[in-house]
């Protein structure tokens, strides 16, 4: 039940429809208001009447009945196709309500909207829409089943939901519960998605051995991130056009992946699923990859999820402990920063790019693009991470991609590679922006220096490890070659 695939046209699509239906009943602004009042009403009335249709269904009102005030009160306009207008849907499951109907009951194929809140270990109260599709047989006295959470991509960010009372397809072929949160804004937050799977396994009846996450670019960075933080949550994975940790990837070694990119993704290179999916077969984890030739960036509609499902029920959660995490070991001290280090780094073939500047966004990922369609032309996939060769004085990044492992045994003839000599660096590991690293460069030059370790100290390489660039979590290798 991920969001449709499309979702930049979606995206404006809403912006659009919401901006006429705000033109629209501009002039009738008292009676709309006067109505979602009035539903308001009439909503909250019944909420001492969420035990009425069954201790199954509780938890169910419990989140649906506070959801129009909170999220669908924000429009009285339908705002995507297929969906029923929020005042309408109001007025349907009110309606049913006062005359003892079990409105959830009675459209246990649809698309229902939720609302969920919890308070966060550090105190935050977060809020957040979903959808919640049943599966068939529920409620039945005694019996689980599994879950599948979908997460979306940017182009839905903040995105209204509303009911949907027959969806264009089946949903996963209505045998497990499937959600999809809205994330309102930035990344998806870990803390919020382990609050949100708490609330899910504590009010349904789901089967804690047969949980699947799945997710689209910003929501399959979340579905890679997620796992890495808490692999012993999940039975499977399925991320879509992201990029992931490969550092990290030892920790899924028993958790299974089927990641799923487009040949043609001019957002997310395929670079970056090859880069996880060669770290995952190489610490013996169980992965399937699929290349969709000729897609971009956007899932295609008419992917079939069924056959995604249907491989979930055939993985369970294993009973083994995930490895330890390798930014444990890294000796990051609460500062932010590793002790350096004196490091010898081999000799390696590499590709590299064409200078970028650094603040160059779009530049740096077309070097990217650049490097990885190299391993691609010649039939590998990239198993080595991008590394860039900073010049402190030009502000320019270059970046470096080593010879795929197969192509280093056996090289092609003609293949424009350059060789990077064998060199001893000095060497820190750092939590934080760039620019916090590279102040703290100078500290480490210092003292690299009084120690006798004369360095190169006009040009960095940096080596990336986590998702998020230049942000207060990023994790990066730092190195400065010795003279």
């Amino acid at each position: 039940m991920s969001p449709s695939s499309s979702v930049l046209a979606t995206a404006l699509r809403v912006i659009v429809l919401t901006w006429v239906g705000a033109t629209a009943c501009f002039g009738d602004a008292p009676s709309w208001q006067a109505r979602h009042d009035q539903l308001v009403a009439r909503l909250r009335a019944l909420a001492g009447r969420e035990d009425a249709f069954g201790p199954a269904y509780r938890p169910l009102y419990r989140a649906a009945l506070p959801w129009y005030e909170q999220w669908g009160g924000r429009t009285p306009h339908a705002v995507d196709d297929g969906m029923v207008p929020p005042d309408d849907y109001a007025a349907e499951l009110a309606d049913a309500m006062e005359h003892g109907r079990n409105f959830l009951a009675e459209n246990s194929q649809a698309l229902l909207p939720l609302v969920f809140e919890a308070r966060l270990p550090g105190g935050k109260t977060v809020r957040a829409n979903y959808w919640l599709a049943l599966p068939a047989g529920f409620p039945e006295a005694g019996r689980v089943f599994p879950l599948v959470i979908g997460l979306h991509g940017s182009g839905w960010l903040g995105h209204p939901l509303s009911f949907v009372r027959a969806p264009r397809r089946p949903v996963a072929g209505r045998r497990t519960f499937e959600v999809t949160p809205i994330n309102e804004a930035g990344p998806w937050q870990i803390d919020f998605l382990n609050a949100f799977l708490d609330e899910l396994l504590k009010t349904l009846p789901v089967d804690r051995d047969r949980v699947y996450v799945e997710g689209h670019s910003l929501g399959a960075m979340a579905t890679w991130e997620w796992a890495l933080d808490n692999p012993e949550r999940f039975a499977a994975i399925s991320p879509r056009a992201g990029r992931g940790e490969p550092f990290r990837a030892g920790r899924l070694k028993n958790l299974p992946a089927w990641v799923i990119h487009g040949a043609d993704d001019d957002v997310v290179p395929t670079g970056f699923s090859d880069q996880m999916v060669t770290a995952l077969e190489a610490c013996g984890g169980r992965v399937r990859y699929t290349v969709l030739r000729g897609v971009p960036h956007n899932m295609p509609p008419d992917l079939d999820e069924q056959q995604v499902v249907d491989w979930y029920f055939q993985q369970t959660r294993s009973p083994l402990a995930a490895a330890a995490d390798p930014r444990d070991g890294l000796g990051i001290t609460p500062a932010g920063f590793s002790p350096w280090a004196v490091i010898a780094v081999p000799e390696r073939r590499c590709w590299k790019s064409d200078p970028a500047a650094a603040t160059d966004n779009a530049g740096m990922l077309r070097a990217a693009q650049f490097l990885f369609q190299q391993v691609h032309d010649r039939g590998e996939l990239a198993d080595a991470p991008l590394e860039l060769e900073r010049d402190l004085a030009a502000g320019s990044v270059r970046l470096w991609l080593a010879v795929p492992r197969p192509l280093r045994l056996n090289p092609p003839a003609g293949a424009a590679e350059v060789s990077v000599p064998a060199a001893i660096y000095v060497r820190f590991y750092f939590r934080g922006t760039t620019a916090d690293a590279l102040a703290h460069l100078a500290v480490v030059a210092r003292e690299a220096e009084a120690a006798g370790h004369h360095l190169a100290t006009g040009t960095v390489w940096i080596t990336p490890l986590t998702l998020w660039p230049d942000a207060a979590t990023t994790i990066a290798e730092y190195r400065m070659a010795i003279r």
